[in-house]
């Protein structure tokens, strides 16, 4: 199988790896993918989505919780939360990311 180097390739990639259902590992396994070539990908195409977007999404008040990933950050964020409290360590997360 040929490398693939372009963004759009491996964007498509990770898009068919999200489909499946499948772990990382079990992906690559099927699709002859290196892992760690696939998690260096993941990780820049993460990096590449949150510099593009540079703006806050509002947000519906949630019932459950939810998880907010970017960059290899995690921010749970439970029912009832203080949106003033969230924007300020979103801020400062995107600061220093």
């Amino acid at each position: 199988m040929p490398q693939v180097t372009s963004e759009s390739e491996w964007a498509t990639k990770i898009t068919a790896w999200r489909n499946s259902g499948l772990s990382i590992a079990a992906w690559c396994r099927e699709n002859a993918e290196g892992y760690h070539r696939f998690l260096y990908w993941r990780q820049r195409l993460q990096k590449s989505e949150c510099r593009e977007s540079g703006s806050f999404v509002p947000l519906r008040f949630a019932t459950t919780p939810i998880l907010l990933e970017c960059g290899g950050i995690h921010v749970h964020v439970a029912p009832g939360f203080d949106a003033g409290l969230l924007k300020d360590v979103l801020s400062l997360l995107k600061k220093c990311n």
